[in-house]
């Protein structure tokens, strides 16, 4: 038999090629490569004092110095998927949400600053998306699961409350200055308005086409409290939920994912999928300002009480500051 010694040694140099190519992918996949892409930053939010940075991830709760964004902690937590995090009122708890999709949803409470386990809600039955505090005893959780649940640190063994009428998955939990008042909002597209005393449904506002990411309040104004929603639509809207009002909206170059207000509340800043941070004048509805924030998705915003800086997260554990 002959064989054609050319083609052989070309066949044989395309085989190792393509074996050294599959052993740098086996290398990059599992974490043996500089280049091993880390979980993205689903929720982060500052420290009571300013001085912290709390992020979470698949990889569980990381705590950073602002505002050089130096890692100095990571928590591990129980939850394989992480959504959410927020302090107590009294900033001595932190309340974590996530679960193990189609399985559970859990809400891991820590001490801070010790970020010790305190103790864990799991009464969900699939991820949660959103936690909202009430005061320094009570919380809110929503979840992929379509409910709303009410818990109290003093009653741990059950939820006191449960809201139903949702459709799909929940996404974002927003309570009023009343404490009385919910405002939910999710896949369904809905922005629905709840009494918490009672535990019924006030009303549903439905001018969203696509699925809802996240609400705000508009902080320290008088007269009726507004809220903003960030929707799937590459809409940010502004509602006067109490009566029922959507007020006005702008349409955005690239879909929101997350919103927050700058504290003195002339502006929203939104979190958009191609990496950009987009600052928005609420009464005007236009866009004053377009900021390169990262490579990627830009997954979560926060402010920073003092200094009035932009925290941004996303891609690839990426964690920002970005300054307006």
């Amino acid at each position: 038999m002959l064989i054609d010694t050319c083609n052989f040694k070309n066949a044989c140099c395309a085989l190792t090629l393509h074996f050294s190519f599959l052993t740098f992918q086996f290398a990059f996949f599992n974490g043996a490569s500089l280049f091993a892409a880390e979980s993205p930053i689903t929720a982060a939010a500052f420290s009571p004092d300013g001085k912290s940075v709390v992020a979470v991830s698949q990889s569980g709760l990381h705590v950073y110095s602002w505002p050089a964004l130096k890692r100095q902690r990571t928590i591990e937590t129980s939850a394989s998927n992480l959504h959410c995090v927020e302090f107590s009122p009294n900033g001595k708890h932190i309340a974590i949400g996530g679960g193990n999709p189609s399985e559970d949803g859990i809400v891991e409470l820590l001490s801070w600053p010790a970020g010790e386990l305190l103790t864990k809600f799991d009464d969900h039955s699939d991820s949660v998306r959103s936690v909202a505090w009430v005061d320094e005893t009570r919380f809110l959780t929503a979840s992929i699961d379509r409910e709303i649940k009410l818990w109290d640190l003093e009653m741990l063994a059950k939820p006191i409350l449960a809201l139903e009428g949702h459709s799909r998955s929940i996404h974002a939990l927003c309570l009023l200055k009343d404490n009385k008042t919910l405002i939910s909002a999710g896949i369904d597209q809905s922005v629905r308005v709840w009494d918490l005393k009672s535990g019924k449904l006030i009303r549903s506002m439905n001018q969203h086409i696509k699925s809802i990411h996240a609400l705000a309040m508009r902080p320290g104004v008088d007269g009726l409290p507004m809220i903003a929603s960030a929707a799937g639509d590459r809409t940010i809207r502004l509602w006067q939920p109490t009566i029922g009002r959507m007020v006005r909206y702008v349409r955005l170059d690239a879909e929101p994912l997350d919103i927050a207000w700058l504290s003195d509340s002339s502006r929203i800043v939104a979190s958009c999928v191609d990496g950009r941070i987009r600052v928005v004048d609420p009464d005007e509805v236009k866009v004053t300002q377009t900021l390169h924030a990262m490579d990627g998705w830009a997954y979560t915003v926060a402010i920073h009480a003092s200094d009035g800086s932009i925290l941004v997260g996303g891609s690839n554990g990426h964690l920002g500051r970005v300054i307006p």
